[in-house]
């Protein structure tokens, strides 16, 4: 599905894979989808796609951390998964750069329609 990238599809996008990641704790490929509306290089979608899930992850962390006990064993098991995902990010990239920039959004897709196969099958 073509969508035309807008400051209506970023803002109506962004609250809804908000919503939605509020709700059930995540969006899945929808904020990704959005994204690629905008074309950017694959560095840059990556980087503006990280930059957004940075900022709802720790609102999310901010207000669920305060309505409920995360307990002792939370923050240790966070910070651990937080360098984790950096060093994949920092293995992905590597990757990223040797995909010509017009095949990224096809790579792109193709994982989306994978993860939407997995979810459907798995529930």
């Amino acid at each position: 599905m073509p969508l035309t990238p807008s400051r209506g599809l970023l803002s109506g996008g962004g609250a809804v894979v908000g919503l939605l990641s509020g709700l059930v704790g995540s969006a899945g490929p929808l904020g990704a989808a959005i994204f690629l509306t905008l074309n950017l290089p694959p560095v840059a979608y990556i980087a503006s796609e990280a930059v957004t899930a940075i900022g709802m992850h720790t609102v999310k962390s901010v207000i669920y951390g305060s309505t409920i006990n995360l307990g002792a064993t939370f923050w240790p098991l966070a910070l651990a998964m937080g360098g984790t995902m950096v060093l994949g990010t920092w293995a992905s990239k590597r990757v990223i750069e040797r995909i010509p920039a017009k095949r990224f959004p096809q790579f792109v897709s193709v994982l989306l329609i994978a993860i939407a196969v997995q979810m459907i099958i798995t529930g």
